[in-house]
């Protein structure tokens, strides 16, 4: 159930389930591997003994051919082997402790034929199992057969002990093997838990703060090296949200407040005429500065904010050109567009447009030149120059952050707000094109906007209605 006890099995720690990972893997493998060498002791073991009693009944065979086989054969001590030779059932000569009535009553091969095998019981005072070499051989008096065997329970019991001996070990090494995965696994997992502390004690109010890099370049290392890096992007985006709404709050406020003052001052003189353009005015600059800020906070979400369709991108220069109506002595020089087609948003285009010629209008001194052509790779590309003063190579990637003002004294009517660029490079990052400022060949800033000339990859595209 849902916010119930977790499973026993989810409770252990890693370090625990490592340690018996590792326990059980090493317990298995060398069991498997004292097994091989059990049944390959007990082979050798075996080996042996087959090799004696096969060596005893060659000799009494040699005995029996030549003729020369005693009524009692002797015993072998080295090892203990016990004998007999049998015709058609019938016992014809056996070591001591072997005779008619205890003989081994086992299955006699044809002459020429030997065989080794194991046998559990045998009339013998030795305890069995044993193995019993049999060998059919011709004798001057007829077909007999040989048998000798030799007790193999030492064999077991070697085998025993040594599989005693082996599980000892087995649990020992086990053991001191979890020991030692347990305390390396502490102290491979240290750095893992003071960087699991610290970045439980980081809050939004201290993402200054760093989580402990260990000096080792491992994977533990590159781990904290990482969480710190996203603590550092996430540090850099609060501080950028801060100073955005710090700056909103700053810039909002001032034609507010000069709306509230001739407001004021219309109703102490009992006026309803005199303020209105400046009132239009400052609600009009602010008009645009909250939709300024909306278009910011719809780039920021994290949700689709294009409307993407076919755009004729020369269109869209003569469109917002026109749109800008009269700039005094200034002139916008747009004969150097082609006809251009591109997949993106119609309004926002429009919308960079707008702000990169309005740039270069507040700064130039007598033209400004809007050109749109087709790159080398099929990308669209728009330029707009100026006349001006341009922008200083130190500051070319300050211009594009929000609030950002090359005039120190952020008068209204030279600078704007600071967002106009902001969110030419939110619009031109969301076509998935680029933007970069250099110097204009007359002097003066170029702004250079390359846009993907069809079906490009874009940046938070919702489909176009009724497409």
């Amino acid at each position: 159930m849902e916010g119930g006890p977790l499973p026993w099995r989810h409770r252990i720690s890693l370090r625990v389930r490592i340690a018996l990972v590792a326990a059980v893997v090493v317990a298995v493998v060398v069991t498997l591997g004292g097994v091989l060498i059990l049944l390959a002791l007990r082979a050798e073991l075996l080996q042996v003994a087959d090799d004696a009693v096969t060596a005893r009944a060659d000799e009494v065979a040699e005995l029996v051919t030549e003729g020369r086989l005693p009524a009692r054969l002797p015993a072998q001590r080295d090892p203990v082997t016990f004998a007999e030779v049998v015709a058609d059932g019938r016992l014809v000569a056996a070591t001591p402790g072997l005779d008619e009535a205890n003989r081994f009553n086992l299955r006699e091969p044809a002459a020429g034929q030997a065989d080794v095998s194991g046998v559990t019981r045998l009339p013998l005072a030795s305890v069995g199992p044993y193995r019993v070499a049999a060998r059919g051989v011709d004798s001057p008096n007829g077909p007999v057969t040989v048998f000798v065997a030799v007790s193999v329970r030492d064999v077991q019991h070697t085998v025993n002990v040594a599989a005693e001996i082996g599980a000892i070990g087995v649990a020992l090494l086990v053991l001191a093997l979890a020991a030692v995965m347990w305390l390396a696994l502490g102290r491979t997992l240290a750095p893992v838990e003071a960087i699991r502390a610290q970045a439980d004690a980081i809050a939004g109010h201290t993402l200054d703060q760093r989580v402990p890099e260990p000096v080792q370049h491992d994977e533990i290392g590159r781990l904290a090296r990482t969480v710190n890096r996203m603590l550092g992007r996430l540090e850099r985006s609060a501080e950028r949200q801060r100073r955005f709404v710090a700056d909103a709050a700053h810039e909002l406020r001032s034609p507010i407040a000069s709306l509230r003052v001739l407001l004021e001052s219309a109703r102490d003189r009992g006026e309803d005429q005199g303020h209105e353009g400046d009132m239009l005015a400052e609600t009009v600059r602010m008009e645009g500065l909250v939709d300024q800020l909306l278009l910011l906070a719809r780039a920021d979400a994290d949700v689709p904010w294009l409307q993407v369709s076919t755009v004729d991108l020369d269109d869209v220069v003569d469109e917002a050109v026109a749109g800008l109506g009269s700039a005094g002595r200034i002139g916008v020089d747009i004969s150097a567009v082609e006809p251009v087609q591109v997949s993106g948003d119609p309004g926002l285009l429009e919308r960079l447009v707008v702000n990169l010629v309005q740039n270069a209008l507040a700064h130039a001194q007598e033209t400004v030149r809007v050109s749109v052509s087709r790159g080398e790779g099929g990308q669209a590309v728009l330029t707009v120059d100026d006349d001006g003063p341009g922008v200083p190579e130190d500051r070319r990637d300050d211009i594009f952050d929000r609030f950002v003002r090359l005039d120190p004294s952020r008068e209204r009517g030279l600078g704007g707000v600071g967002l106009g660029l902001a969110i030419v490079a939110e619009i031109v990052h969301a076509h998935g094109g680029s933007v970069e400022v250099s110097d204009a060949p007359g002097g003066g800033a170029r702004f250079v906007v390359e846009l993907p000339g069809s079906q490009p990859e874009l940046v938070g595209t919702a489909e176009h209605p009724g497409r």
